[in-house]
């Protein structure tokens, strides 16, 4: 079902007056932000490629260190915590049970290696995290239960908030929070993200999520100022050079993008100025170690006394050996 967005009264379980609090309210009443990071995972700590699941049970809350990570990197400081589920722009609850039943602890590795039971032992189900130190008691949680949410990228966000900030803000305050975004999508469903216009709500669809590089995050045609392209910066665009291609560091409506990658030669991927690019930085292979074209070598000259590429042997023999036509013949003694 697709939810509104809604308040709840949170009880004196872990406040001394009731405070009310909605999903996505914005206070900053904390004086630090919390640092580390969390990610999703599946129910054994294995990472899930682009965040995409095919079951919103598929989805566990891991943190900390990542696959092998010294202990404590990235970790979460020490203490309790509390989570929820939203839709990405965060002003949507789809987490369905009580906060108080999503409660769970970081040790001092910064691993979560424990749920918290809530009012009537209420808990999350857990699984243990087999990548990322189960010998120090890495757990995941699952996010479950949570409702569907409203983004027709079919995109959630998962959030994480200390308990006293919790308390402090009366909610889960972006400033105090780590949040992470992940995909819930049956196999071979179509989705707004895919790259292909193949649902009847979609104007456009460009592969991604983002506004403001031509195609919103709902897949809806972004109009482009008039003059975009013309290489001169008029009006409202932050950018212009001079077309309307995407991915260039100026997008097709003229918005700032972050810079495309710097080429590499060697990396078997022929870009920018590369006349070529073959895999390796060698030269004498028909593109150089500077990834500039160069005459193919010449072709081997069998029975010129040289080993050369391709010949095993050029007229040399040994007790084992003998070479014809530049391949090394075994014989029998």
């Amino acid at each position: 079902m697709r939810s509104k967005p809604i308040c709840r009264i949170v009880g004196a379980v872990y406040l001394a007056a009731a405070v009310t609090s909605c999903a996505g309210e914005q206070t900053g009443n904390s004086s630090a932000a919390l640092t580390g990071a969390i990610f999703t995972s599946t129910v054994d700590g294995d990472r899930v490629n682009q965040n995409i699941y095919e079951a919103k049970e598929d989805v566990y809350l891991d943190g900390g260190p990542g696959m092998n990570a010294p202990p404590g990197a990235a970790g979460l400081p020490e203490g309790d915590y509390y989570f929820q589920v939203t839709d990405p722009s965060g002003q949507t609850l789809l987490s369905s049970d009580a906060v108080e039943c999503r409660a769970f602890h970081v040790n001092s590795d910064g691993l979560v290696d424990a749920v918290i039971p809530g009012p009537g032992g209420c808990v999350h189900a857990t699984g243990t995290d087999d990548n990322d130190y189960p010998n120090l008691g890495a757990i995941t949680v699952q996010l479950f239960p949570y409702d569907d949410t409203p983004n027709p990228g079919n995109v959630y966000k998962v959030w994480v908030t200390t308990i006293d900030d919790y308390n402090e803000n009366g909610g889960f305050d972006p400033n105090d929070s780590k949040t992470d975004n992940f995909r819930v999508i049956a196999e071979d469903e179509p989705y707004c993200g895919d790259g292909e216009v193949n649902e009847e709500n979609e104007e456009c669809d460009d592969g991604n999520n983002d506004d403001g590089d031509g195609c919103s995050a709902d897949c809806l045609d972004e109009p482009a100022p008039p003059d975009c392209g013309d290489g001169d910066l008029d009006g409202d665009e932050e950018c212009d050079d001079g077309n309307n291609t995407n991915g260039d560091g100026c997008s097709a409506i003229c918005t700032e993008e972050p810079p495309p990658p710097v080429p590499c030669c060697g990396d078997g991927d022929k870009e920018g100025d590369e006349e070529c690019d073959d895999g390796n930085n060698d030269d004498g292979d028909g593109c150089s170690s500077d990834c500039e074209l160069e005459c193919p070598p010449d072709p081997p000259v069998c029975g010129n006394g040289i080993i050369e590429i391709g010949e095993e042997c050029d007229g040399n023999v040994t007790l084992l050996h003998i070479c014809i036509d530049c391949l090394l013949i075994s014989v029998s003694i």
